[in-house]
């Protein structure tokens, strides 16, 4: 008996194990409906829209007015609300990986097949937990200049970062002046350590990567094993609609400048491509 209920233990274990690990990589909506005076709307039906996917989920918000949509991949999502008696809300939603997304919805008293779309909100504001990152987008990843192609360099655009630790481990960088090995490298919500060298355990090329976050304080319990930040990594995913990418990268000798210490020494510049 003593054993059957040891088992028991290890597999709930195991299972909430598996509940935190995918928290880390999708985030959540949440928020409040409420009507024109600020009264909480019980059992509105609300609908979140991924506009790349066209995946659509629903639920209904409680006595208290409150709804949730968990486990919620990163992208822009249209988030639509209806009740008895209101007109139907639709707005636009950004949902960035691992970020809990607080949305009230005040709905308008109006005929249900009226639509009022809101297209001017408040910017986004992390309501929910009080960890302090950095999101590196996917316009970002495209538009910042990377010479090794590596995502993990641009941790180094984040406020904090230190480039100075020599051991070159966790991602190269030093957070919140910890040692770099004190790092958490996570890959799609789960572990991506090499923990004998305390190194990325598999480097994904840049296309790959949709965005990441860089938590470097209070980031809450299920990122755990951290000290100095976690590098929270989402790779990219299809869509609705066929989309590929071309693009040239070139560097060559003739249109870059000599360096300084060869100017100072009367050296020519090297010639690379």
């Amino acid at each position: 008996m003593k054993k059957i209920n040891v088992l028991l233990l290890v597999l709930l274990l195991l299972a909430f194990a598996g509940i935190s690990a995918a928290q880390t990589e999708t985030g959540q909506v949440t928020g409040k409906v409420l009507d024109p005076s600020g009264a909480v709307v019980p059992n509105a039906k609300l609908s979140l829209k991924s506009l790349s996917t066209n995946l659509v989920r629903s639920t209904v918000s409680n006595d208290a007015g409150i709804y949730l949509f968990p486990g919620v991949l990163p992208g822009d999502y249209e988030l639509t609300t209806e009740a008895a008696g209101f007109a139907k809300s639709s707005q636009n939603v950004v949902v960035t990986v691992g970020a809990r997304v607080g949305v009230d919805v005040r709905l308008e008293v109006g005929r249900p097949e009226t639509v009022i779309q809101v297209t001017e909100t408040a910017g986004q504001v992390n309501v929910e937990t009080q960890t302090l990152s950095t999101v590196i987008s996917r316009q970002s990843l495209a538009d910042l200049p990377t010479l090794t192609r590596n995502p993990y360099d641009l941790v180094a655009t984040s406020g904090n970062i230190s480039g100075g630790d020599p051991s070159g481990r966790g991602v190269g960088y030093a957070i919140n002046g910890q040692r770099s090995s004190s790092t958490n490298i996570l890959l799609d919500g789960s572990a991506n350590n090499d923990e004998f060298t305390a190194t990325p355990g598999q480097y994904v090329p840049l296309d790959s990567v949709q965005e990441f976050s860089l938590l470097k304080s209070n980031f809450t319990a299920e990122y755990g094993r951290a000290t100095g930040g976690v590098v929270n990594v989402a790779t990219r995913s299809g869509t609705s609609e066929f989309h590929g990418s071309l693009y040239e990268y070139n560097r060559v000798s003739r249109l870059a400048a000599n360096s300084f210490d060869n100017n100072a020494n009367g050296l020519p510049k090297s010639v690379f491509t």
